[in-house]
């Protein structure tokens, strides 16, 4: 980690995070061009959310082309303030050719509708329900994540999209808090698959798959992976699973129909 990075890093553990983040927001905006009608590269996103395998993704290809969660607290806060003109504009800015966004799941209604977004071209990674719930648990939930003063995933993302403080789920206890958690999650990740359907040019792939899937990601951004840059975000910190095979086997169908209808109207 660079000095800038650990500096960063410290600032967020002061009461001052907050502040300093919103600072860095507007030093940022200052930095990127007005908003033009005309698009610099029309971006591939990936829309999964967080704990899909979206880190992964990006990290297949040049840093240079494809990024994961670019100008992140940045666009949690300004896509709600004005998604059609940000949208854009962050586009022009980054001018990448992948993209890969947990946050972009909650805006699935904002993407179908812009005038640009609605003919780009859409990644979905599929898990199955349990697992996902089983690692979005778990990482907001390991021994440091309560040492940032202003966690703007969990504050901007997880409480104001999905409606879940994950800090609240108690591991190793069956109690209705984490009962509501679960289900709440459950429904937001069914709510967000099914939405999908409305983004007219998208792949799925499933996590378990990506590997195999490569080529496909490949012709659609017109670049080689990069083998050797290939990172995952394994956590140690397991203590926790949910299992649910109804849940999971509803998921299923649920993906197949999505799956095999964007198949019929390719013929």
């Amino acid at each position: 980690m660079n000095l800038t990075k650990k500096i960063k890093k410290e600032i967020l553990r002061t009461p001052f995070a907050k502040f300093a983040k919103n600072i860095q927001a507007r030093l940022l905006v200052a930095q990127m061009p007005p908003l033009q009608s005309k698009v610099k590269r029309k971006t591939v996103y990936c829309i999964s959310p967080y704990k899909t395998g979206t880190t992964y993704l990006a990290s297949c290809f040049s840093p240079e082309i494809a990024k994961h969660e670019p100008l992140h607290h940045l666009s949690l806060k300004k896509l709600d303030e004005n998604f059609d003109s940000f949208f854009v504009r962050r586009m022009n800015h980054l001018d990448l050719k992948l993209e890969c966004s947990g946050f972009l799941s909650a805006y699935i209604t904002e993407l179908s509708e812009n005038t640009i977004a609605k003919d780009l071209e859409y990644i979905c990674i599929l898990r199955p329900p349990s697992a996902w719930v089983t690692s979005a648990i778990n990482h907001w939930n390991q021994p440091k994540s309560n040492q940032f003063k202003f966690e703007y995933t969990l504050e901007l993302f997880w409480k104001n999209k999905v409606g879940v403080n994950l800090h609240e789920f108690q591991i190793g206890r069956d109690t209705a808090k984490n009962r509501e958690i679960i289900n709440t999650l459950v429904n937001f990740y069914f709510d967000f698959t099914k939405n999908t359907r409305y983004l007219k040019n998208l792949k799925y792939i499933w996590l378990n798959e990506i590997d195999d899937e490569l080529p496909l990601v490949e012709s659609l951004i017109d670049e080689t992976t990069r083998v050797e840059n290939r990172r995952k975000r394994k956590s140690k910190y397991k203590p926790f699973t949910f299992k649910n095979s109804l849940i999971d086997a509803e998921y299923r169908l649920l993906t197949e129909e999505l799956i095999s209808g964007r198949m019929s109207l390719s013929y």
